[in-house]
């Protein structure tokens, strides 16, 4: 706990240099103790460290403990981490299913607090995926408690998502704004989230032309990044600085590197919304053949972690470099996406669209878009039919 303390001290005060060596030892320390709390604070130094293999094993470890030791209330405080591990490498199904377990665990032990950390955690992955009305379904359940009890982790993590919903709705003064709300004040002046958020905030201050504010935000997330070692980070660096380029020759070599980095670390979610970034630039410079090789990957990737906002995006943009582009959601029998798996197994089990949406934490739109798919990829037509193949 003393070395846990001096490395978030260090992290909240800007001070990156001095948390690596805390952090590391906080990180074998929580290897060699048996006891869940260790462990979930070892598992936050990795994730800080950038991480994702470490802090999720650490986490799987701290709720393992919980459970044989029969301390369940430390569970939903590790499953924060286990879906944050997920987030960071682009692993949104397991992201999800970590942070629905989480939440229905806090809810069911009177913890609200770690209840809105899951809350918002689901609202930041519903804001990548492009799905506006989720997020804010999500950070409304999550409003009251951030405001009440001043919640300063899930506060800052709800402004992030709140910003790349904007950002998924094509309003980047909308994101900006947002940005500098969230830092405002001393309290949020080196917040962790604040530093993670970066890359968006760049993307959204490039778009408005706020090119000078978005160098200096990188200077500092270069910094941070280049402490922690995290290539998933790093790769995050060079797309911000591909985004700042004002010479095609430098702007390509650094969208190259972070592609490169993002298939290094996993992070296929970054690595698609880099490349629908790229090949933005390159239709730009009326390079659209180049630009098709790379959206062609990001839309099925986009596909695969059930993005469909940013994967329709890829499509249209695909169709602007004059590539034919399938509409299809794939031949009947295709494998369902977790997020579907578990929508028909509640649509089996006799769950309505409304006890759906309320289960998952979605809306109701995002229910009849998934059961439409599922529908589709199955060859079937009613919920009865669904059913039968339950049984």
């Amino acid at each position: 706990m003393l070395e846990h303390f001096v490395a978030m001290s260090a992290t909240f005060n800007g001070h990156h240099t001095k948390t690596a060596n805390p952090l590391r030892s906080v990180i074998r320390l929580g290897e060699e103790i048996a006891d869940p709390t260790a462990k979930t604070l070892a598992s936050q130094a990795a994730f800080t460290l950038g991480d994702a293999a470490t802090t999720r094993d650490l986490a799987l470890q701290a709720v393992a403990c919980a459970q044989a030791s029969g301390d369940l209330a430390r569970v939903p405080w590790a499953l924060v981490y286990g879906a944050m591990s997920a987030l960071l490498s682009g692993q949104h199904a397991p992201a999800i299913s970590s942070a629905l377990e989480g939440l229905r665990l806090a809810e069911s032990l009177g913890q609200p607090n770690c209840a809105v950390d899951h809350l918002t955690i689901l609202a930041m992955l519903a804001a990548l995926r492009g799905d506006r009305e989720t997020t804010r379904l999500r950070l409304d359940d999550a409003a009251s408690g951030v405001v009440e009890r001043g919640l300063g982790r899930p506060g800052s993590l709800a402004s992030w998502a709140a910003a790349c919903a904007d950002l998924a709705g094509d309003r980047p003064a909308d994101a900006l704004h947002r940005f500098h709300r969230m830092t405002a004040g001393p309290t949020w002046s080196f917040s962790p989230i604040r530093v993670m958020a970066t890359p968006h905030y760049v993307e959204a201050a490039v778009r408005c032309g706020k090119h000078r504010d978005a160098a200096r935000a990188v200077r500092h997330f270069e910094r941070w990044a280049g402490t922690t070692g995290g290539q998933a980070r790093v790769a995050l660096v060079h797309r911000c600085l591909g985004l700042l380029a004002e010479h095609p020759g430098e702007a390509h070599d650094h969208f190259t590197e972070a592609i490169r980095l993002h298939r290094s670390s996993g992070a296929s979610y970054d690595l698609a919304y880099t490349e629908l970034l790229l090949a933005a630039r390159l239709r730009r410079h009326r390079k659209p053949r180049q630009a098709r090789d790379v959206l062609i990957e990001a839309a099925q990737i986009f596909d695969d972690v059930d993005a469909h906002h940013w994967r329709d995006h890829a499509r249209r943009e695909l169709r602007a470099c004059g590539y034919s582009v399938e509409q299809t959601s794939g031949p009947p029998g295709d494998e369902l996406t977790p997020q579907q798996a578990r929508i028909a197994e509640l649509v089996a089990e006799g769950a309505t669209n409304r006890e759906i949406a309320a289960t998952l934490y979605i809306s109701h739109r995002t229910v009849d878009h998934h059961l439409r798919n599922i529908f589709e990829r199955l060859g079937i037509r009613s919920r009865v039919e669904l059913a039968a193949l339950y049984r």
